[in-house]
């Protein structure tokens, strides 16, 4: 009877792998056959969050096109949604627009936004209403029970935003940089609010945040970026200022799907918000699509040239091989 167990786990693992393969088919057909692909490249477009592009996307064509990209995870849900021309999610420009859905509010964003290599910017307007969050009489410090506090109204408000986001190779990995700054309305005169983006308390109209980190990759052409970041964040309605530290990564698992988390607590602030106050606001995956996104076979062909190029090069090899001559 022992010897009859052998054969039969054996059997069962073939099974599991071959359903297992079976699973996985899918999600490798979507890369570009025969390419170095994903080549990883953030940031992208949002100061809380480091997107992966990959060359998927740089090989498509420009064109008319249709973009979403749902992000899900801890208490929250963020599908957006862009109309624009170009190469989405590489080279690019068009009309973005997302509901904000999560356990503390409500909300819409309607703006522009693009992007060339290494570089993305948006500019729009942010409508939030927090569910459990009233405006904030002035003080000089504030902790974690005055957010909870339900003292006179809630505090609805309108952000006027802008952001640029640049990245650069360095070295094994890439350091970006993100600059984000928000104008907010329709907050009642002397009375403050807790920004829900930047989650700073702040007397209106201005704050500011500025972001540099650094990523090193790791895996296959760098699939797995692992880095850390540091942020300031100015309040001058208040006088006063806020910094930030912490680690963030990501895992390409293909041109369509990534897994990402970020943990930046707060290091010096006047308030003592605790985990409220600090950017966790990755913690689960992002799912990328968008219309006519197959790519360009002339472009694959060019990509696959410049490689055998830059191999014959390393070797010191002037010929290169038969399939790679235009």
């Amino acid at each position: 009877m022992l010897r009859a167990q052998g054969p039969r786990r054996r059997t069962v693992r073939a099974l599991l792998l071959a359903f297992g393969l079976t699973l996985s088919e899918p999600a490798l057909a979507q890369q570009p056959f025969d390419i170095d692909s994903p080549t990883p490249s953030p940031p992208a477009p949002s100061g809380t969050e480091q997107a992966v592009v990959t060359r998927y996307w740089e090989l498509g064509r420009p064109r008319l096109f249709l973009a979403t990209m749902a992000e899900g995870g801890y208490a929250y849900v963020r599908p957006r949604f862009a109309l624009g021309y170009g190469q989405p999610y590489w080279r690019w420009i068009g009309i973005e627009a997302y509901p904000l859905l999560s356990l503390s509010g409500l909300g819409q964003y309607v703006g522009l936004g693009g992007a060339v290599p290494g570089l993305t910017a948006r500019v729009g307007a942010r409508y939030t209403y927090p569910l459990a969050r009233d405006y904030l009489e002035p003080r000089s410090s504030y902790d974690r029970l005055d957010l909870e506090l339900r003292k006179t109204e809630p505090a609805k408000y309108l952000a006027l935003e802008a952001e640029v986001a640049a990245t650069v190779p360095v070295l094994v990995g890439s350091m970006f940089a993100i600059v984000t700054a928000y104008r907010v309305e329709l907050v009642p005169a002397d009375l403050f609010v807790f920004e829900e983006n930047l989650r700073q308390i702040m007397e209106p109209p201005y704050i500011w945040r500025a972001r540099l980190g650094y990523l090193v990759g790791f895996g296959k052409d760098g699939s797995i970026r692992i880095g850390a970041a540091a942020e300031y964040i100015g309040i001058p309605g208040r006088e006063e200022h806020v910094v930030r530290a912490g680690v963030l990564g990501s895992v390409l698992i293909n041109a369509h799907l990534e897994a990402q988390a970020s943990l930046i607590p707060v290091i010096l602030s006047p308030d003592r918000l605790g985990l409220a106050g600090g950017d966790f606001g990755q913690l689960g995956v992002r799912f990328h699509w968008a219309t006519g996104s197959k790519p360009d076979p002339k472009r694959v062909r060019q990509v696959l040239i410049d490689r055998e190029k830059r191999r014959a090069k390393e070797r010191g090899d002037d010929a290169l091989p038969e399939e790679a001559r235009p």
